[in-house]
């Protein structure tokens, strides 16, 4: 039984005000390639790579290409993947020359004895393994550029999913992440993320934290969010999910729940996509949207942004 659910991040969005249509139609041909990809035979990790890296290569979203811009003008980028089959799992943060932060943070997880690289580190890694190597102009987009010259004058910093008053109206919107069940019943989870417009150079969310923003383990679900990342540190969101479940015996939606409770308390706001051992989708969030898709258990593929507009 295959299952994949998809995101594109999450925020306070003044739903009634935003043409959301080219972004919800974005993750679903995305959503249709991974499952044509899994019903061919793809593994887990193999799918969550995959379509995290289409996700890194539209501009609609921060990730990759139409990534955020710290304080800077620059782009840093971080990833992280993780196989629930066995706990296997790479991450990369800061890195401003790899063309996928995914594909980088794959081949830490498969072809380095480590976890994570930051930075200078991992652009040298990304370059001996010989993966793709772009300059940072690469990802920068001119909404990108406007929305960090608005967050300067008004000397702020922005989740880029918010309805912010200084974003353009088609502006990109959120982190990405995907989770998957293949054929064999594995999970996995990956998750790519520019950060937040005009963060402090060096600034690091929960995206490529193993346990907080991406996490996956067979026996219990896969897990990727989007939203305050400093909150879903704090709470170890997807570890403490895992915990719920393996240790209490909770469902995958109930322990989703009571984790985005945590974030909320810490003054977190945003969400995840998951889905659990046996093949059950859980895709809350504490704030006004998540940009979302999935595969239900009839085959189809759907999408939604607000909390009751699924198509």
């Amino acid at each position: 039984m295959i299952r994949l659910a998809l995101h594109g991040g999450a925020g306070d969005l003044a739903l009634d005000r935003t043409d959301t249509r080219e972004q919800r139609a974005a993750l679903r041909d995305i959503a249709q390639q991974g499952r044509q990809l899994l019903q061919d035979g793809a593994s887990a990790v193999e799918a969550v790579e995959h379509l995290v890296v289409l996700l890194e290569e539209c501009p609609l979203f921060n990730a990759g290409i139409g990534a955020v811009l710290n304080r800077d003008g620059q782009p840093e980028l971080d990833a992280a993947i993780m196989s629930g089959l066995d706990r296997a799992c790479g991450a990369v943060a800061g890195v401003m020359r790899a063309k996928s932060p995914i594909r980088l943070a794959r081949a830490v997880m498969e072809r380095s004895p480590h976890v994570m690289f930051t930075g200078t580190g991992a652009e040298t890694l990304n370059r001996e393994l010989g993966l793709e190597e772009v300059t940072p102009d690469h990802f920068i987009t001119e909404i990108r550029f406007h929305q960090l010259k608005e967050a300067h004058a008004r000397g702020v910093i922005v989740l880029d999913h918010d309805d912010a008053s200084f974003a353009a109206p088609d502006a990109a919107f959120g982190t990405v992440g995907a989770v998957v069940r293949d054929a064999e019943g594995h999970l996995a989870a990956a998750t790519s993320t520019g950060g937040l417009t005009n963060k402090h150079p060096g600034r690091v969310g929960d995206t490529p934290v193993i346990g907080a923003g991406t996490f996956a383990d067979d026996r219990s679900a896969a897990i990727s969010c989007t939203g305050t990342g400093e909150a879903f540190i704090r709470s170890g969101f997807g570890f403490e999910v895992h915990a719920r479940m393996t240790y209490c015996g909770w469902d995958l939606a109930r322990a989703c729940d009571d984790g985005l409770d945590e974030v909320r308390r810490l003054g977190g706001r945003g969400g995840c996509i998951a889905i659990d051992h046996e093949g059950q989708l859980a895709l809350p969030f504490n704030s006004s949207a998540m940009f979302r898709a999935w595969m239900g258990a009839d085959g189809n593929i759907h999408t939604a942004v607000g909390p009751q507009d699924a198509d």
